[in-house]
């Protein structure tokens, strides 16, 4: 096979610099500590010269076109949903429309905007600054009611830099209504938490909405990161998305239907919504054999191996269930992959899977795949089920 066109060869081997050298790798979990050592040296060098040999030109051009193909899709099916819950008319089309717009929305995320911030929807002649072409497909997320710029300030620079490290990572960070990591503290009703934490899920969607709200006026007295202050462009993107997301989630339809049916298809749609989005995250992290630890006790484990150690693929089956989870969820139950290579599109990562499993093999890695969508969920249950339970001294 061909290597990676120029640009993205620069892209995939520009992160292998972090993963040189033996490292002793911390596994923390449900309050008892193993210490496992490893030597895999060069390991991320090795994948991506792997990855870059599997991957030629005609592959990735291929991948591109199906990612935009199915972009469009998406894109019609949601604008189609949201024209029916418009003007639908009765109970049956309004429940089903609903629940159509909560799908299409979710769709949307994990197919458009969650390849454009990682700057993967369009080529990107390997530059690791965001595009303005994928900077603006992006914006696709503000249109569902987020942030890009939140977004990829929590989820790339965050998530991606520290995945499942408690205190880097926000994306675990459930307080006080669940306990999602060991190094997290435990309260008297995280003992039930396996059974209400998947009603919790429900208020992703609206927690991402109303939290750019919060963290923007956050900022504007303490800073961000880096101590500065949002900008007046800040504010008034901030401004603009969110009323545009406002005028067409509840002004328009308040204009055709009664307040209350807009109330009830709001909440429905922003809960189903977010119950999807949480839990496909939670089954790619939030599990049984996913490592943990905390940023003050950080493994030594280089940026490669521990993006595979701390994700968790599922469903890679090729069965009816896995080949439709892999087109909605955008590839994101090939978590390890995305890891490992997240500028690239997700319609490659099946393509690479087996390179990355057999590379995690050579150097001792686990390479951990649920087989079925319920292994994953069951994974995710025994974890949280686990984690609330007291911790032994």
């Amino acid at each position: 096979m061909g290597a990676l066109p120029a640009g993205r060869r620069r892209g995939v081997a520009s992160s292998t610099q972090r993963d040189e050298r033996a490292r002793s790798v911390s596994r923390k979990r449900r309050g008892a500590l193993t210490v496992t050592t490893t030597t895999v040296p060069q390991f991320g060098s090795v994948l991506a010269a792997r990855v870059r040999a599997h991957l030629d030109d005609d592959v990735l051009r291929q991948c591109y076109r199906r990612l935009h193909a199915k972009a469009a899709v998406v894109g019609a099916w949601y604008v189609a949903s949201y024209v029916v819950v418009l003007l639908a008319s009765g109970w049956v089309v309004g429940v089903i429309a609903c629940v159509s717009l909560a799908l299409a929305m979710v769709a949307v995320g994990f197919n458009i905007q969650h390849d454009a911030n990682h700057n993967a929807f369009f080529p990107t002649a390997g530059s690791r600054r965001l595009s303005r072409a994928n900077r603006i497909a992006g914006l696709s997320l503000n249109a569902i009611g987020g942030s890009a710029k939140r977004w990829i300030d929590g989820h790339v620079h965050r998530h991606h830099s520290s995945p499942n490290v408690v205190g880097k990572d926000y994306d675990i960070e459930l307080p006080p209504f669940a306990r999602l990591a060991p190094a997290q503290q435990r309260r008297p009703w995280h003992a039930f938490q396996h059974l209400y934490v998947w009603f919790v899920y429900a208020f992703t969607s609206g927690s991402i909405i109303v939290g750019d709200i919060v963290s923007t006026i956050q900022e504007s007295f303490e800073g961000d990161r880096k101590g500065r202050a949002p900008s007046f462009r800040d504010y008034a993107s901030m401004v603009a998305s969110k009323g545009l997301f406002l005028l067409l989630g509840v002004v328009i339809p308040l204009l055709l239907h009664t307040w209350w049916v807009v109330l009830v298809g709001t909440l429905g749609v922003l809960a189903l919504s977010g119950f999807l989005l949480g839990v496909v995250f939670q089954l790619a992290h939030v599990v049984e054999e996913a490592d943990f630890c905390a940023s003050d006790t950080r493994t030594e484990a280089r940026w490669h191996e521990w993006q595979v150690r701390s994700s968790v693929d599922f469903c890679h089956n090729g069965g009816p269930v896995a080949k439709a989870l892999t087109w909605y969820a955008g590839g994101l139950n090939f978590q390890t992959e995305h890891h490992l290579f997240p500028s690239l599109p997700h319609t490659v990562y099946p393509h690479i899977s087996e390179v990355v499993a057999s590379t995690c093999r050579e150097f001792d890695i686990p390479y951990h795949v649920q087989p079925t969508l319920r292994a994953a969920l069951r994974s995710h249950y025994r974890h949280v089920r686990s984690l609330g339970q007291p911790v032994s001294t």
